[in-house]
């Protein structure tokens, strides 16, 4: 037994004290006389002062189950009345309560519902029923139909789950279940008949077998009815096949059954389901059956087998015999007998046969009405689709609902001139179901796999199986992942292709080849794919260009090229017009060309670049270095590796373990990549990497070596020099050096002129001279800095303008100029998938918020805060912390600003970033009242030069010595 609270486990007391609370869980709402309860617990043989103890054991169980209750209040949970006691609770907070209520509601529901309500219901046992007081002998009835109802409702849990169509799933669990109670007829006819529906029928009559010998050696008696009815269905392959629930077909359903309303009341009705195979065609012709019969309307099915050419009359052969009796005599209708004589077959004795077949029709249907299923009218024979135009007009005023199924006939001059008759006559229609939609997805892998799509699953099936419910559970069948190709669909599609001309076949290769859609220039006669829009394989995309109606095709085409013809098709399409760069470096790889394959990726890789999709850029840059590391390439590894970097550090994130890898890697192959390489854009880059991992030393020694540096045609690499020493003078607290350092980098700049969006550097000169200007007391500067970037109009531009204008606003505590920086930053990482700018412009709005007064916010602005840095960003730190201790101070929590501003500090003198030092001391010296602290950070503010700092200390000095005096 377990006892929950806000789901925290309660200790109810010793063995007795639970087996009496037990006993009242088991008597719910009921009063239980005193005298009833101590012969119970103590099994008949209560001693003399059973009624005393009994009484602490409430009392015990009071204390327990309502700790906050008075001393003397009464309980509203166990309740005293006079003689005996109620414990008064709701039903449903009792496990097993829930669980009968649960169970009786899956007995009502469909399977897939059934079988999710019986799960429900037995995941609320934990262990034995009613164990705390098991051996009590009044209890004993209840564990008894406890114990029974668990394994009725396992076993229910398995009838559902093969009703459903998972008999796959659940057969281990069945196997098992009938090995613990052999006993069970119910649970071994479900393991028989999940059995048969695996086509494993041998398998079944041994599992009937032994749970015979059992019931005939052990307990000397036969299986009942249902099991041995159940056998002889197995035998005799009589079983009754299963019914599969149809998702998304709604709207179809809906228009069927009004169409057999209207047949059943008079007016007939034809309707043609057309669509590829899997696609639910006979489902649908199913549930009309089931709807047919369900209302005593008699039902004929008749199918036309898809082998070849089939003998005349074969439809109408199975649709006469099931509706003529033996003894009926109809000379007309001699040509579908079993023994039919050879005669004249003029046209007049044809039609005389089609009329008689179509009184035959109505007379059937007088009575109650008449459903007739064609299946598979597509392979039907000249003959049968020639009665079938003629029957469908007589049918206006017969009860008679003509329900045919066909694949895509288009080639079929036949069974177009057919369909095109059935559409014309009064009360014909035609549907033509599409592939499910996601919800309708979702709704069937319920069913399949008996458990929610993990995410992605269902986007990944529709886009695979363009929704056709029978690959989409093959698939499921073969892999819940929705990856594998399953034999079933395979070997289908396969069948499906087999019929197409060589021609039309080589185009389809060279199709699957592309991997996604062909323009027709790309074929070498384009004539030939006639045949293929016929069978329904392609489908027409925008400007005429032709792709696979379902990836699945392009999948079972492709598995089945020999790898030879597989190169060959890679190599011509590598070299047509018309290909991306991306296009052209995957055929060349697949191709087997390892030099063209490198080019071209490089290419996709600066393609990308240039349409600003980062992140396709550095999946191409990836490719490209693992090439260039196993031809052991280290001078253009070393490239590819430095544009990795700059491109990762928006991707991924400026301190992320990315880039770090990336940065490693970079100075491991400076050494090998020989003294001819120019080594400045590798300084440059790393120099970046050291400052955002707080290696200040080390960037410094790169940047000065880049300002050195001679013969850079561009200009670039000495900005990046002093913009980086410009950097680290910012950070480092050196603030007249960081301003005179940035302004030579933005002098140079000017006379640059334009340079790729993709080089960072270039765009936050002026983003950290605003940091610069605004710490040393130059607002008006700080803001034409500000305003000069905003200007940029790439992503990661106008990400980093909001950015610097947030760090900014946190230097001057500008709470309003925070929030708008916070919303700008965030908006731009969502869109553009940069997750650095998304942290921090989180942490931007929750601090502005605390600075603006809401101190609920202050919990959500440290996790922000930790958000920042969890990419691996390292600088920085002081600015954000110095930030958060000042809201805490705001807010009035000294003792937290106090602790932030310590670790702070700490960090400062641990990496050397002494920018904001001087706030730290102030905010530390004025949560605890220290002047000392305080004329530290005057002195630091005015050693950096930090005019906005030194006017902030000074004004709290001068609160803080007027408060005192």
């Amino acid at each position: 037994m377990r006892v929950l609270r806000a789901d925290a486990p309660v200790d109810v007391g010793g063995p007795k004290q639970r087996a009496l609370l037990t006993l009242f869980l088991a008597r719910p709402n009921q009063v239980l006389t005193a005298g009833w309860l101590a012969e119970t617990l103590w099994d008949g043989r209560p001693p003399a002062s059973a009624h005393v103890t009994l009484r602490t054991y409430v009392t015990g169980l009071r204390r327990a189950l309502e700790p906050g209750r008075g001393r003397r209040a009464h309980s509203d949970l166990l309740r005293g009345h006079p003689g005996g006691y109620e414990f008064h609770v709701d039903p449903d907070a009792i496990d097993a309560v829930r669980f009968d209520r649960l169970t009786a509601a899956a007995a009502d529901a469909d399977p897939a519902e059934a079988e999710r309500v019986f799960a429900e219901a037995l995941a609320l046992w934990h262990g034995d029923p009613l164990a705390s007081a098991a051996g009590l002998a009044a209890l004993r009835p209840d564990v008894t139909r406890l114990t029974e109802a668990r394994l009725a409702a396992v076993e229910g849990r398995h009838a559902a789950a093969v009703a459903a169509g998972r008999h796959e799933s659940v057969l281990p669990e069945l196997h098992q279940h009938v090995a613990a109670h052999p006993q069970r007829e119910r649970a071994r006819a479900t393991l028989m008949l999940a059995l048969y529906r695996a086509g494993r029928q041998t398998a079944a009559l041994e599992a009937y077998a032994a749970g015979h010998r059992l019931l005939t050696t052990e307990f000397g008696v036969e299986p009942g009815p249902e099991l041995r009815a159940l056998h002889e269905q197995v035998l005799t392959h009589t079983v009754p096949v299963a019914r599969q629930a149809l998702f998304g077909r709604a709207v179809e359903l809906a228009r069927l059954t009004a169409l057999l309303d209207d047949a059943t009341h008079g007016q007939g009705r034809v309707v043609t389901i057309v669509g590829e195979a899997g696609i639910g065609k006979t489902g649908l012709a199913s549930a009309v059956r089931d709807l047919a019969r369900a209302r005593g309307v008699p039902v004929v099915w008749a199918r036309c087998p898809d082998l070849g050419r089939t003998p005349p009359f074969w439809l109408w052969n199975q649709v006469v015999r099931a509706l003529s009796t033996p003894d009926e005599e109809a000379p007309a209708l001699a040509v579908f007998a079993e023994d039919r004589p050879a005669g004249a077959t003029d046209a007049a004795t044809r039609f005389r046969t089609y009329d008689a077949v179509a009184a035959l029709v109505r007379e059937a249907a007088a009575p109650t009405g008449l459903v007739l299923v064609l299946d598979d009218l597509h392979a039907a024979d000249p003959d049968s689709l020639l009665l079938l135009r003629y029957l469908a007009p007589t049918l206006a005023t017969a009860r008679v609902l003509v329900v045919a199924t066909s694949r895509p006939y288009d080639h079929l001059p036949a069974v177009v001139a057919a369909v095109a008759d059935l559409v014309r006559v009064p009360g014909g229609t035609q549907l033509r179901p599409a592939g499910l939609d996601a919800e309708a997805v979702a709704a069937l892998v319920r069913t399949v796999t008996g458990a929610p799509p993990p995410p992605g699953l269902v986007d990944r099936l529709v886009a695979r199986t363009g929704g056709n419910p029978f690959f989409i559970t093959e698939v499921l069948a073969a892999d819940r992942t929705g990856t594998a190709l399953p034999p079933g669909v395979r070997d289908a599609i396969r069948a499906h292709l087999d019929t197409l001309p060589g021609p039309a076949r080589a185009c389809l290769d060279l199709l699957a080849v592309a991997g996604g859609e062909l323009t027709p220039a790309l074929f070498d006669d384009p004539g030939h794919l006639t045949e293929a829009f016929t069978a329904n394989l392609v489908t027409e995309v925008g400007h005429g260009a032709v792709r696979f109606r379902h990836p699945l095709f392009a999948e079972v085409v492709y598995a089945a090229l020999p790898p030879a013809r597989r190169a060959a098709l890679h190599a011509r399409l590598a070299d047509r017009a018309g290909l991306t760069s991306a296009e052209r470096a995957h055929h060349h790889d697949r191709a087997g060309h390892a030099e063209e394959h490198l080019s071209w990726t490089l290419r996709a890789a600066d393609d990308a670049t240039r349409r600003l999709a980062y992140e396709d850029a550095v999946s191409h840059l990836d490719r490209a270095a693992d090439r260039l590391a196993r031809l052991g390439d280290a001078e253009g590894e070393l490239e590819v590796q430095l544009l990795r970097m700059s491109l990762l550090q928006v991707t991924a994130g400026i301190g992320s373990d990315e880039v770090a890898a990336a940065a490693t890697r970079a100075r491991a192959l400076l050494p090998q990549a020989g003294p001819d390489v120019d080594q400045r854009p590798a300084l440059w880059a790393l120099g970046e990497v050291a400052c955002n991992h707080a290696d200040f030393a080390l960037a410094d020694d790169l940047a000065a070596m880049l300002c050195a540096a001679t013969g850079d045609a561009t200009g670039l690499v000495a900005v990046g020099g002093h913009y980086l020493r410009g950097v680290v003078a910012y950070f480092t607290g050196r603030l007249a050096a960081a301003e005179s350092f940035l302004g030579t980098a933005s002098d140079m700049l000017a006379e640059a002129g334009p340079v790729p969006p993709a080089r960072t550097p270039t765009l936050t000169v002026h983003h950290f001279r605003a940091l610069v200007r605004s710490l040393r007391g130059d607002r008006t500067g700080a803001t034409a800095d500000l305003a000069r970037v905003r200007a940029a109009m790439d992503p990661h531009g106008r990400a980093n303008a909001a950015l610097f204008a947030g760090w900014v606003a946190l230097q001057e505590r500008d709470a309003d100029a925070g929030l708008v920086a916070g919303a700008r930053c965030h908006a731009v990482g969502v869109d553009e998938n940069m997750p650095h700018f998304v942290h921090t412009g989180t942490f931007f709005t929750e601090w502005a918020a605390v600075r603006r007064g809401d101190r609920g916010r202050l919990t959500a602005m440290r996790v922000a805060g930790d958000g920042v840095y969890r990419l691996g960003l390292r600088s920085t730190r002081t600015v954000t912390a110095s930030a958060m201790a000042d809201a805490y101070l705001a807010a009035g929590d000294t003792a937290t600003a106090t602790r932030l501003a310590d670790e702070a500090l700490t960090w400062a003198g641990t990496t050397g970033e002494q920018v904001l030092a001087a706030e730290l001391h102030r905010i530390r010296g004025v949560a605890t009242r220290d002047t000392a602290d305080l004329r530290a950070a005057t002195d630091l503010a005015e050693a950096q030069g930090a005019r906005l700092l030194s006017a902030r200390v000074a004004a709290d000095l001068n609160r803080i010595s007027t408060a005192a005096g």
